[in-house]
């Protein structure tokens, strides 16, 4: 419960100030009730993939995968991947740094480019309350963002998938890639 107010003070007050359209400023119950619907479509197939002795998630079958040592260390491509997955990317950045500071400057920047927050959602992902926002209107080939901040005490993994298709058969990978997060045991601490 500590994490949940933690984020809910990060969160709450900076969220209003991304762009969020007036609608989803009066009803956010409403969102997260429609996050709890059931999915039109099942979840790919998926492998897991480690990071150092960082952390692990998984992706679809078939997506390329590369590792760097600098931001985001983690990047997965769907280009070349079977099946009738829509064009997709994710990217995974750990930080050595709390949430209240990561998600804080991450909404700042987001408010600077003027992306719009069209739905967001807080849930538990390896153990730990995550804050999940949907950015659209970024002026780029992937137009959308689904991104989820996996807060720890002293570090914060953001995880970011962009796409272009906005149906509702996306959101069942997007969800199973981000569910997929976990520490690895060398950075697991008590929370």
């Amino acid at each position: 419960m500590k994490h949940l107010k933690t984020w809910g003070l990060v969160f709450g007050a900076a969220v209003l100030t991304v762009g969020l359209s007036p609608a989803l400023a009066q009803v956010p119950d409403a969102l997260v009730a429609a996050e709890s619907a059931p999915a039109a479509e099942a979840a790919p197939v998926l492998e897991t993939t480690t990071y150092a002795d960082l952390f692990s998630i998984a992706f679809p079958a078939g997506w390329q995968v590369s590792e760097q040592t600098e931001a985001p260390q983690l990047v997965a491509d769907s280009a070349g991947a079977s099946g009738s997955l829509p064009a997709m990317r994710t990217e995974v950045t750990w930080q050595e740094a709390p949430p209240r500071e990561v998600v804080g400057a991450s909404l700042e920047a987001l408010r600077a480019k003027g992306y719009t927050v069209t739905r967001y959602d807080a849930v538990a992902i390896d153990g730990v309350t995550a804050v999940r926002l949907w950015i659209s209107e970024i002026p780029e080939e992937l137009p959308n963002a689904f991104i989820t901040y996996v807060g720890y005490p002293t570090a914060t993994a953001t995880i970011t998938s962009y796409y272009g298709d906005t149906t509702g058969n996306i959101d069942p990978v997007l969800n199973a890639i981000h569910q997929s997060f976990a520490r690895s045991q060398s950075t697991s601490t008590a929370p």
